[in-house]
């Protein structure tokens, strides 16, 4: 069997009236999506889940993204595909990144005790003009074109 030698972490750009939530991250101190390590027998998409409840007390819905049709696959289930994948290698640690997209009824950021208590939704506007780091304004820009062009799902 061959094991992945990798960090797997999922990240989730959440969006609401058009602006994607960011949060100072507490180890690199720079704005960063909401997410985090894969547990273990867990999956990438319910890490997503897990993380927008841990770093802002979020109850998220993942947006589908996936292009492939809706096809009977019988008693197999098929999870949320993610909206890419991303995957860094030489670096403090290798990983390999499930990138999601969700939504949110929830107004209210309720991070838990150790998590980063700074966060700030960003417009198309407010990304082409920060410093967030090129990477993740690229992908939040890509994530709200992406939803300009494609009813939620």
């Amino acid at each position: 069997m061959t094991i992945l030698e990798k960090s797997v972490t999922s990240t989730v750009y959440v969006v609401k009236e058009g602006r994607v939530l960011l949060h100072i991250h507490k180890k690199f101190n720079t704005w960063f999506p909401l997410g985090g390590h894969v547990e273990r027998n867990e999956l990438p998409h319910e890490a997503a889940l897990r993380e927008a409840r841990e770093e802002a007390g979020l109850e998220i819905r993942l947006i589908s993204t996936e292009v492939a049709p809706d096809i009977d696959v019988g008693r197999v289930v098929r999870i949320p595909a993610p909206f890419c994948l991303y995957g860094e290698e030489g670096r403090e640690e290798d990983y390999f990144d499930f990138i999601y997209v969700a939504t949110t009824d929830d107004e209210a950021l309720h991070p838990d005790r150790d998590e980063s208590k700074i966060f700030r939704w960003f417009s198309r506007e407010d990304l082409l003009t920060s410093d967030v780091k090129p990477h993740i304004k690229n992908t939040a820009l890509a994530v709200l074109e992406y939803l300009g062009n494609h009813p939620m799902k």
